[in-house]
């Protein structure tokens, strides 16, 4: 039988959900390599902060957006494993982040409550997984962010990018071979390649739930050499 669209959008929603939601409770908390800062998780109203310490004592900001039906939580080993890098991240703590709005609240409340650590004009990237890479692009816009990582976006069931990103952003979208839930063919590469001047596409390994287990897999290493290479300082 072949299904209406609206049925298998209703699928992948539900398979995007209940995935992020099992692979939280299985959680693995580890750390990448090369790690120069010490993290502390600070927590505020709708975000968590990933608060490095070391290094040069000035650092730049990362906006993370969680996939559909996930949490701050879901993703902490790989999010502690960027901080470790030095660098600032502010993870909305929605399940539904595609609009990119609580990130941008992220964000903005780590730019005022940090102002200390990262200064009146830091770098910000924007980046996400599933739903939260497919917002990254719609937090991006709403920031006038330098640049978008995102991790196996979605950018057709859960979310929709509503504009292409400005001609000086950096974009890298992340997709992985063993993902069949938000796959770069036939729509999620193109649709970041056609909404970004500056783009950069990478395969890796891994399932759609690689992002959520320990530091994140193969996806969360490629993730963390472009936040290396375009926020630390």
């Amino acid at each position: 039988m072949k299904l209406s669209n609206k049925a298998k959008f209703a699928s992948v929603f539900a398979a995007l959900a209940s995935g992020l939601f099992m692979s939280g409770s299985a959680l693995a908390i580890g750390g990448g390599g090369g790690a120069d800062c010490s993290v502390s998780r600070d927590t505020g109203l709708g975000s968590v902060f990933y608060v490095p310490s070391g290094g040069s004592g000035n650092y730049n900001i990362l906006g993370w957006g969680n996939g559909t039906g996930g949490t701050s939580g879901t993703y902490r080993g790989l999010l502690e494993s960027v901080a470790e890098q030095c660098i600032l991240v502010a993870a909305a703590t929605t399940a539904n982040s595609g609009d990119g709005r609580d990130v941008e609240r992220a964000v903005n409340d780590a730019k005022s409550r940090y102002r200390n650590i990262v200064g009146s004009d830091p770098k910000v990237c924007t980046s996400g997984h599933s739903q939260g890479g497919g917002g990254s692009f719609n937090a991006a816009n709403r920031l006038d962010a330098d640049c978008v990582i995102a991790v196996q976006p979605d950018t057709v069931f859960t979310t929709r990018i509503d504009r292409p990103v400005a001609s000086d952003v950096d974009v890298v979208c992340i997709f992985s071979t063993g993902d069949v839930l938000a796959p770069a063919l036939p729509s999620n590469g193109p649709n970041c390649r056609r909404n970004s001047t500056r783009y950069t596409q990478e395969l890796t390994s891994g399932t759609h739930f690689a992002p959520t287990t320990g530091d994140g897999g193969e996806p969360g290493e490629v993730m963390r050499e472009y936040a290396n290479r375009w926020l630390v300082n």
